[in-house]
């Protein structure tokens, strides 16, 4: 139990700090003035009426991912080249729901925080904040050898083939966020996603048998974690440079 619970250590609290210095990266050059200018989000006029369509919207995606897990969209293949664009195939599809609701509710971009002001400023500080962020994770983790390789492998083509869906992993989250803070203000917006991100994990903790204490202490840190990502992405009204934070950061956890 207690070699458990020093792993979970050992893991989470390296890639809180990693994301946290990257969050603090952009507020620091954001106060100076280095980055982009953040563009403003229209409020609609019925905010709830766009609430409850991301929901549907988000529950068509999760049927569609269902889909696919059972085979029933775009087929795999022997070749790794055609099963890459498969997949990334695929993860248009299944998202599909998001950019469709977007189209017919005749809304820009912005409000799934895209915005092509300063794209260089934000693709150069993107993978800048990632490595500065990811060499501290290792370093923590005693792994700093493996810096150069996790970089190495992100531009593989068996990496490169998840950042589609990694990416629009939080086009949607974007999506959900603003049209909730539509509804219900910024402070339940983020509030909201990090108490569930946080209460999610307590079932599989509790199977592992893991002590209450362990359980707060990591149900703080998850919560945490998400609270800042989704504010410094609220603040940036951008998920271009995230994007590139949440791709490289998955490789070198290992995620794919």
């Amino acid at each position: 139990m207690e070699e458990i619970m020093q792993s979970n250590a050992f893991f989470m609290v390296p890639l809180v700090l990693c994301y946290g210095i990257i969050c603090g990266m952009w507020f620091l050059l954001d106060r100076v003035g280095w980055l982009w200018e953040i563009s403003p989000i229209r409020s609609p006029e019925k905010p709830w009426t766009e609430f409850f369509l991301s929901i549907i919207a988000a529950i068509a995606i999760l049927a569609v991912g269902q889909l696919y897990s059972r085979g029933w969209l775009l087929p795999g293949s022997d070749n790794e080249i055609v099963a890459g664009i498969s997949w990334m195939f695929n993860n248009v599809i299944i998202f599909s729901p998001l950019w469709l609701t977007v189209i017919i509710r005749k809304q820009s971009l912005n409000t799934l925080l895209i915005s092509g002001k300063g794209f260089l400023k934000k693709v150069i500080f993107g993978l800048v904040a990632s490595a500065v962020g990811i060499l501290i994770f290792v370093s923590l983790r005693n792994e700093l050898g493996r810096f150069p390789e996790i970089f190495g492998h992100a531009f593989t083509y068996e990496s490169l083939i998840n950042f589609p869906a990694v990416f629009f992993e939080n086009v949607a989250l974007a999506f959900l966020f603003v049209r909730f803070r539509w509804a219900v203000g910024s402070r339940w917006a983020i509030l909201i996603p990090a108490l569930l991100f946080a209460v999610a994990h307590i079932p599989g903790s509790l199977a592992e048998g893991d002590p209450w204490g362990h359980i707060l202490y990591f149900a703080i840190l998850t919560s945490s974690l998400t609270v800042v990502i989704l504010y410094t992405a609220y603040r940036s009204r951008d998920i271009i440079w995230l994007g590139f934070v949440h791709y490289l950061v998955d490789v070198a956890i290992k995620a794919f």
